[in-house]
């Protein structure tokens, strides 16, 4: 397993840090300061968040104890994103997600109110914020699946849309934090043999989709 860090060569680390990871097998990267750009993904999940961050909360007035309500269920919402299938089974629906590298699994929201079509003014302070997490949820997870759609219409074209490959469904009425996922059972192609239409299996049942109401996500056999 491959960690990158910020450059920390002080006594701490080097007294530490380093024989721990080496027993443990790790090996550190390290990334020289003053270089942000060098972060690559996580650098871009941090300009996103924070472009996201400004336009919900540039303007709000909220005592400290609101901001770290807001901040932390916004914590909870950009860790609780599908990374990787968990396994390669066909059957798994489960996904590795950035809490559990923090936590040891993943994170989930009690199911709230939408307060999107409410007017501001008649909500009392707390739902102000939930509405608040709501509007970062709708736009951050938006971007996110653009993204991966991306990478899905790619796979399109080089033939990489098989059975057994995991998917994020693209649904707009699900509370924050909730990730549908599926896998591929059946794929359809059309008169070009272009695939447009996959048959997904889902922890609700089997479904039938378009192809561009699904993302998906890094095929790990390929990587292997």
């Amino acid at each position: 397993m491959e960690y990158v860090q910020q450059s920390n060569s002080d006594d701490l680390y080097l007294s530490l840090v380093h024989p721990q990871s080496k027993a443990a097998g790790l090996t550190w990267h390290l990334v020289p300061p003053r270089a942000p750009h060098f972060g690559g993904l996580w650098e871009a999940a941090v300009k996103t968040a924070k472009k996201h961050l400004y336009r919900q909360l540039g303007s709000a007035r909220l005592t400290f104890e609101g901001y770290c309500t807001v901040l932390c269920q916004i914590e909870a919402v950009m860790n609780s994103r599908p990374l990787l299938p968990m396994s390669s089974d066909p059957n798994d629906l489960a996904a590795l997600t950035p809490a559990h590298f923090l936590i040891g699994s993943s994170l989930l929201a009690l199911p709230d109110l939408n307060y999107s079509s409410t007017r501001p003014s008649s909500l009392s302070e707390l739902q102000q914020m939930q509405l608040m997490v709501q509007q970062f949820w709708k736009h951050w997870r938006n971007e996110y699946l653009q993204e991966l759609q991306r990478d899905t219409v790619r796979a399109v074209r080089n033939d990489s849309i098989r059975p057994g490959r995991m998917a994020i469904l693209i649904d707009d009425t699900l509370p924050v934090t909730r990730w549908p996922l599926a896998r591929i059972t059946k794929v359809h192609p059309g008169k070009d043999g272009i695939p447009r239409v996959v048959g997904i299996r889902t922890a609700r049942g089997d479904l039938t989709r378009p192809i561009t109401k699904i993302c998906l996500l890094p095929d790990t056999q390929k990587q292997n």
